[in-house]
């Protein structure tokens, strides 16, 4: 990072309103099985981490999730192309519920400034690991900690 630039720091829906909408294009754009199993994986992880930050964080989470975290956790055994269609609408139906009023559009540029400021690789995977840090400290905080909604990237 250029010792001149101020870091991003992030909000947690931020990040989810990102990661649901980047996995729900990575399963509508997956042209072979690699793909496709890493699609599916991204958004098992994706939807447990909601699942658990919604309980901490007080959204609403549809009861769709366990369907997504079910369907996501098979490897894609079973799964055809209405099942994926299904996936995606729940992803961007969710992106859309926790970003509000919010630009979609906005919010992914932000996050992926944020992203290129922190000099990783792989974008899902990064915005995977940072919900997996915060569903961490959302469990830390509910154990007694403070609560911080802000995500450094």
């Amino acid at each position: 990072m250029c010792p001149n630039v101020i870091p991003i720091r992030l909000v947690l829906i931020d990040i989810c309103v990102t990661a649901l909408l980047e996995i729900a294009d990575g399963l509508e754009d997956a042209h072979d099985m690699a793909c496709y199993l890493e699609a599916m994986d991204s958004n098992h992880r994706l939807w447990r981490a909601v699942t658990e930050l919604g309980a901490t964080e007080g959204w609403i989470v549809p009861h769709h999730s366990e369907f997504a975290i079910h369907l996501s956790s098979t490897g894609g055994r079973g799964v055809d192309d209405g099942d994926i269609d299904a996936l995606v609408a729940i992803n961007r139906r969710m992106a859309r519920s926790l970003a509000g009023s919010g630009d979609l559009a906005r919010i992914r540029t932000r996050v992926r400034l944020a992203y290129r400021e922190s000099g990783c690789n792989g974008f899902c995977p990064w915005l995977l690991a940072l919900m997996d840090k915060k569903v961490r400290v959302c469990i830390l905080a509910a154990a007694g900690g403070e609560r911080d909604t802000a995500v450094s990237a």
